[in-house]
């Protein structure tokens, strides 16, 4: 038997281990076979013939046990080793709720394994016990908490859509709004949306809840557009964007509420436009790509959000069919310092404009910030020098107004 640290290479039947010792470690099978099996007086009692992919020798893991069985290899054999270190690793990169039931179930597993291998007699207190919660387990319930709430908020009706206008540059008149969520308790409070965004996106609730708000961000639009009045000739009718996370990416049912809620709403399918972060869509590039293609011939244009946050920015531009961008709010903030600054911002109004497409200014808080913007030729801005997200109500009073400017 030879190997390294983290693989061990066995000829057909050298044996691995013995029933009876101390194991320090689990094994995977990359290739060829190993047996499992009992000495008895009556002779080898086979446990099992395990092969590629197969996982053996896991107990060693919940604490250093004796070995229960033997393990020999049947052929030429490859396994890759698992340590202590090894799962804690993988631990540390899981959930905090998954990381925190795992360290309660090895917990318990190795005091039950301590006590039959003592003989002492099991008391409930010590059966049901868990170990103290530490920081992941007092994490995990904080989320799994918040994610009871949030199904509640979604049966109640608490979360809602509030619309923060998009303007043209240099007329600020309103040509769109972006759809954010937020979440409204039952005594009008407005819960932060930095407390519960990030759990909605990474949980199964966010699919039940994008699909709600693609028709309910439609439902509005249309009726928003009643009071919309183009401020040029080459004005495209009024439009919003949503938010997709990249758990919607796989979700079969989103691009059907897409056409559905723009044929019922009478829409046209370039009014809603699906937003995807920088980040999301680098990192699940497929996804993304097909996501992207279906919208497509939809009809529906998609947004890259965060734009210039990631490393490939100028390469998903050459290669994915995206129809905008919004630029990230840091580069508003680093052009109003520095001459760096205002050229990155100059060059991606240039290149959306090379490649027809159409950049949004995020961020925009100050007058200063909006005439830098449109100085350096991008179209459209975002910001709360414009307006804070607002309910729909407000959304129709803002369009009104500017109506009436006219």
């Amino acid at each position: 038997m030879t190997g390294s640290a983290s693989q061990r290479l066995l000829n057909a039947g050298d044996t691995l281990f013995n029933e009876g010792d101390v194991g320090h470690e689990a094994y995977l099978i990359e290739t060829g076979a190993v047996e499992i099996y009992v000495e008895r007086p009556e002779g080898r009692r086979v446990l099992a013939v395990l092969g590629p992919d197969d996982l053996f020798g896991e107990l060693a893991l919940i604490g250093d046990q004796t070995r229960t069985a033997c393990a020999c290899a049947t052929a030429s054999t490859q396994l890759s080793v698992i340590t202590h270190d090894t799962l804690a690793d993988q631990l540390e990169r899981a959930s905090p709720l998954l990381r925190h039931l795992l360290r309660v179930i090895l917990s318990r597993c190795r005091n039950n394994l301590r006590m039959i291998g003592a003989g002492e007699t099991f008391q409930p207190d010590q059966i049901v016990r868990a170990p103290e919660t530490d920081g992941d387990g007092n994490l995990a319930i904080k989320r799994l908490r918040l994610e009871q709430a949030l199904a509640e908020a979604m049966r109640k009706g608490e979360l809602v859509l509030f619309y923060q206008p998009i303007v043209r540059l240099g007329s600020g008149h309103i040509v769109g709004f972006e759809a954010l969520v937020r979440w409204r308790r039952s005594d009008g409070s407005l819960v932060p949306p930095g407390e519960f965004i990030g759990v909605l996106e990474d949980s199964n609730l966010i699919m039940e809840f994008g699909r709600w708000a693609i028709r309910r961000a439609a439902t509005d639009l249309h009726l928003l557009g009643a009071d919309y009045h183009p401020h040029r000739v080459d004005d495209e009718p009024l439009f919003c964007s949503v938010n997709l996370s990249v758990r919607q990416f796989g979700d079969p049912d989103l691009l059907p509420a897409v056409r559905s809620a723009v044929d019922d709403c009478g829409l046209q399918p370039g009014q809603l436009r699906l937003e995807i972060t920088e980040s999301g869509l680098l990192n699940n590039l497929q996804a993304a790509l097909e996501l992207i293609e279906q919208c497509h011939q939809l009809g529906c244009r998609v947004v890259v959000d965060d734009f210039g946050t990631g490393y490939s920015s100028l390469w998903y531009l050459h290669s994915l069919p995206v129809n905008g961008l919004k630029l990230d709010r840091s580069f508003l903030q680093d052009s109003t310092r520095s001459q760096r600054g205002l050229r990155i911002v100059r060059a991606v109004g240039r290149l959306a404009v090379d490649l027809d497409m159409y950049a949004v200014a995020e961020g925009i808080e100050t007058p200063e910030q909006a005439a830098i913007c449109h100085d350096l030729g991008l179209d459209f801005g975002q910001g709360f020098f414009f307006s804070k997200a607002v309910p729909v109500a407000e959304a129709q009073a803002l369009l009104r107004q500017q109506a009436e400017a006219l």
